[in-house]
């Protein structure tokens, strides 16, 4: 069911598990990419931006990465959706930023990564957030659209074909 369509919608059922079967979780990579974008810059510097562009840049991008992640968790949370990967998804929820996104908060994710490496001036971050993108496309969204497919069928394709994956 949709989290504003107030209807229930059958489910397409199976002998899969309840769950996305992710290969990590997405907070763990985050911390992961980010934490080896430190150790990169610690040993080897790359400073990248203009002299007082990473005072300005770094915070702007980790204000709207900030501001998106919490509009998708209360999006999510207050449609009665699951954050939680390993968990089952009750609803295809399609209010607040999930109108514009199906990943909102992977979205988050990647441009709160852009703003720490844009804040310390460091351009290893900025290879490291295409890592890690393509591992969540990879490991976590690829498997995820699966289940919801399997799980709600054609409403999540109805849905799918009308929101783009990032933006």
């Amino acid at each position: 069911m949709t989290a504003d369509s107030g209807a229930k919608t059958k489910t397409v059922t199976s002998d899969l598990p309840d769950r996305p079967g992710v290969l990590f979780h997405p907070p763990f990579l985050l911390a992961g990419t980010i934490g080896g974008g430190f150790l990169l810059c610690w040993l080897a510097p790359a400073a990248f931006l203009p002299v007082g562009y990473s005072k300005v840049l770094g915070p702007a991008l980790s204000a709207v990465a900030l501001g998106l992640f919490g509009w998708s968790v209360f999006s999510m949370l207050s449609g009665g959706g699951s954050l939680p990967t390993n968990r089952p998804t009750p609803m295809v929820v399609v209010r607040g930023p999930y109108r514009f996104s199906r990943n909102p908060i992977y979205l988050a994710m990647a441009l709160l990564h852009l703003g720490i490496g844009a804040a310390v001036d460091c351009l290893w971050f900025f290879g490291l957030v295409v890592l890690f993108v393509i591992l969540i496309g990879w490991g976590v969204i690829a498997r995820e659209e699966r289940y919801l497919e399997r799980k709600f069928g054609a409403e999540y394709l109805a849905y799918k074909a009308r929101v783009r994956r990032w933006l």
